[in-house]
C-alpha cells in the first residue's frame, strides 16, 4: 500500500507555540511564509503492507520469511499472526526543500515543519489502516527504540516492504538511519494491551517520548 497523495496542513499557531514566537512578529511572518511554501511543495507519504507471522521462536519471530529478532516483539506477537510493517516519511520533496534554507533559524523551523508534515501522515497511515483492514484497537513497536529490538533490524523491516526507495524515496544509510530523516518505521499489530516503546525506556529527557516511563510495565517484558 503507498499513499502520496495526503492532504495535509500545517498549523501555524501551534508552530508559533512550539517556537515561543508571539503571532505579530517578524518571525511569525516569516514561519507561516514558509509553511506556505511547504504545503505546496511537501508530499508526505506512507508504504505499508498486510503481512503474516510465519513462525516464532523464544526471541524471534519470521514475518513474510524475513527473520526479525527481539524477544519483546516476540511477546506482543504471541497471539498475533497478522501484522503491518510500515514507514512513513515527510517526504523527499520537503528534505530537498529545507536543503535549500540557508538560515541556521529558518532551518530549525522547516525541521518543525517537516515534523508536523510526517505526523500527518501518520494519522492518514492509521485512518487507511482501519478503514481497509479493520485490526481493532493497535500498537506499534520501531527498530531502535528500544535496545531489544536494535536500529540494524531496519535491514530486515526494508527487506520485508521490498524497494521502499523506489516507492516513497526512503533509503537506508550504512548507520540504519533512514532518509528524509523525517521518517518512522515500525510493525504495527493488534492488541487488547496499550504497547507504548517508551513505557520500557528509562532514558530521562528524551525529546521523543511519548509515554513515561513505567516500571511495573517493563517488569511484565522481564526487564
Amino acid at each position: 500500500m503507498v499513499l502520496d497523495n495526503i492532504s495535509w496542513k500545517v498549523d501555524v499557531d501551534r508552530l508559533l507555540k512550539k517556537f515561543r514566537l508571539q503571532p505579530a512578529s517578524q518571525d511569525a511572518a516569516k514561519v507561516e511564509a514558509l509553511a506556505r511554501q511547504a504545503e505546496e511543495i511537501g508530499r508526505p507519504k506512507v508504504l505499508y503492507k498486510e503481512a503474516y507471522v510465519e513462525d516464532k521462536g523464544e526471541d524471534f519471530v519470521i514475518v513474510d520469511g524475513i527473520k526479525l529478532t527481539s524477544r519483546i516483539l516476540r511477546t506482543n506477537l504471541e497471539h498475533v499472526y497478522r501484522v503491518f510493517p510500515y514507514i512513513v516519511t515527510c517526504g523527499i520533496e520537503l528534505e530537498r526543500w529545507s536543503e535549500t534554507i540557508d538560515d541556521i533559524l529558518e532551518s530549525y523551523w522547516a525541521d518543525g515543519i517537516k515534523e508536523m508534515a510526517l505526523y500527518e501522515a501518520l494519522k492518514a497511515f492509521e485512518r487507511h489502516l482501519d478503514e481497509n483492514f479493520h485490526p481493532g484497537k493497535t500498537s506499534s513497536m520501531n527498530p531502535g527504540s528500544l535496545q531489544d529490538w536494535p536500529i540494524s533490524q531496519q535491514r530486515q523491516l526494508f527487506q520485508i516492504l521490498d524497494d521502499p526507495k523506489r516507492y516513497i524515496g526512503v533509503e537506508l544509510t550504512d548507520s540504519y538511519l533512514m532518509l528524509p530523516i523525517k521518517s518512522v518505521s515500525g510493525i504495527r499489530f493488534a492488541t487488547e494491551v496499550g504497547f507504548e516503546n517508551c513505557k520500557l525506556c528509562s532514558r530521562e529527557n528524551c525529546p521523543g517520548r511519548r509515554a513515561p516511563y513505567d516500571p511495573e510495565f517493563a517488569k511484565s517484558y522481564g526487564m
